[in-house]
């Protein structure tokens, strides 16, 4: 069946019912580094033609990763994998520990204080930690990108990664690869046609990526691509910007201390985002924005961002030459969000629709299977903000679960804001929620509030159907129960 005949059917069927980074400390380590590596191991594309000492490591099931000595370790935390010590490297953000792993694995963290309130999210996979004064251990079953919360400290991230298969060589044509154990300040690096980057987990890579109407880009490897080459309000660059790209890959990298959006899908066409680690601390870094873009997946990623974790826009940002060169104001179509994890800090909404729409049409957007840790900001956890002239049709919301939230639960508008530049207003036609479970906490009720709205009698919000839509297990049927609010709202339909 057709995606628009499902959201056409389902209305059908219903219609009966109801800063690590300090001046001191970032001065100290630009001087290390120029000690360390010369000019030529600094800023290079390729990698060097010999091996480094300190690749990443097996023994066992487990692969440890070995980072440069000068990067900065966590003084919260200690990790340890079948015994083996893993690395916990901090950010701005929280610290994250990382590694590979064939199979099941047990961890042990040593925490700075003793504390009984501990848990792991995603809570889906029900691992239940054993805490003994400081130390907590836990067996997971396989790879797995987990967060542990303890209360009154940082989160700790936990990657857990696949072995690593088709690695490409180091010396093949097109082949940019950074070996483990180095810092690379590379500024901004620029893809062509049918190139690799290759970050190898323990590599880290300083600066941000370009890649303009290209095809056949990958971006992969474990490593970590570090924003915080640039600083924000004085040279400050989105992370990684495809523009006007084709049958693309961004994979298993991780990214930490960005300045602004983190990844960018400009125009593109058949991109796939997969097993991609986000750590942002700073307004406005978004996690993935897909503008003017069509055929687009982001799978089994796990973002922590200090504004909207997905955004979907269509809007020209070619004036911003240091990081865009094209218009983006095109259609969006044919978007899947799959099974992924997200954290919003500051603003921003968890899963976001908008603001800014400056195109005919935005349809067939999906997000399904994921897992909503939090958004302890100002934001909502979804999202459709119209603030422009497209028509937003056909979204999908299935099998959603979110563990906790502040502000508002559903917040889906059609409006005039600051980031508008059409005269005209839009619509938002055929929204499904289905499959969504809630946890409310004794802190939601009184003060978390949901909110559809259409901007005039022209300009409306129809057709919204919530199907097994559950707060703490109790099915919602009516709009009382969640506190719903709602204005120029046609046809909100609860089964």
């Amino acid at each position: 069946m057709k995606r628009s005949n499902l959201f056409k059917s389902s209305f059908i069927e219903a219609a009966g019912f109801t800063a690590w980074k300090n001046k001191n400390f970032a001065g100290t380590w630009l001087c290390i580094l120029s000690i360390l590596f010369s000019p030529s191991t600094q800023a290079q594309n390729k990698a060097p033609n010999h091996t480094v000492a300190g690749n990443s490591q097996s023994t066992g099931n487990v692969e440890v990763y070995n980072y440069p000595r000068i990067s900065p370790r966590s003084n919260d935390y200690k990790c340890k994998a079948d015994g083996c010590e893993i690395f916990v490297y901090q950010t701005s953000a929280g610290p994250f520990a990382a590694f590979s792993s064939s199979g099941a694995v047990n961890i042990e963290i040593e925490m700075p204080v003793e504390s009984k309130n501990v848990s792991i999210s995603p809570k889906r996979y029900g691992i239940l930690p054993d805490i003994n004064g400081k130390l907590v251990s836990f067996t997971v079953p396989g790879p797995m990108l987990l967060a542990l919360e303890m209360e009154g400290m940082p989160a700790l991230y936990i990657y857990i990664n696949p072995p690593e298969k088709n690695v490409p060589d180091f010396a093949a044509p097109n082949v940019r690869y950074f070996k483990a154990g180095q810092v690379y300040e590379v500024g901004e690096l620029t893809l062509s046609d049918n190139e690799t980057l290759y970050i190898e987990g323990g590599a880290v890579v300083r600066g941000c990526i370009r890649a303009t109407s290209a095809k056949n880009v990958h971006v992969a490897g474990f490593g970590v691509i570090d924003g915080g080459y640039y600083r924000k309000g004085v040279d400050g660059h989105r992370s990684i910007v495809f523009e006007d790209c084709q049958n693309s890959t961004i994979e298993d990298i991780i990214m930490i201390e960005p300045t602004s959006w983190m990844i960018v899908l400009g125009i593109c066409r058949d991109i796939a985002v997969r097993n991609v680690k986000q750590l942002g601390s700073l307004g406005s870094t978004d996690g993935a924005d897909i503008v003017g873009s069509k055929q687009i997946r982001i799978q089994n990623c796990f973002f922590r961002n200090g504004d909207d974790c997905i955004a979907v826009k269509s809007l020209d940002l070619s004036a911003q030459r240091n990081d865009a060169t094209l218009d983006y104001s095109r259609d969006v179509e044919d978007v899947e969000i799959n099974g992924c994890a997200f954290l919003s800090y500051i603003g921003g909404q968890a899963l976001e629709i908008g603001h800014e729409l400056r195109t005919r049409s935005i349809q067939n957007i999906r997000f399904i299977n994921c897992d909503i840790l939090g958004v302890h900001g100002f934001g909502g956890v979804f999202g459709i903000h119209n603030s422009d002239r497209a028509t937003v049709r056909d979204v999908l919301y299935e099998n959603i679960r979110v563990e906790h939230h502040y502000d508002k639960l559903i917040d889906i508008k059609v409006i005039k804001s600051r980031w508008s530049k059409d005269t005209q207003r839009g619509q938002i036609q055929n929204v499904i929620f289905r499959n969504i479970d809630v946890a409310i906490s004794e802190y939601n009720p009184g003060y978390t509030c949901s909110l559809i709205g259409g901007y005039d009698s022209e300009h409306t919000v129809s057709n919204v159907l919530f199907e097994d839509f559950r707060l703490n297990g109790v099915k919602v049927l009516n709009p009382d129960q969640m506190d719903l609010y709602s204005k120029q709202a046609i046809n909100i339909i609860f089964k």
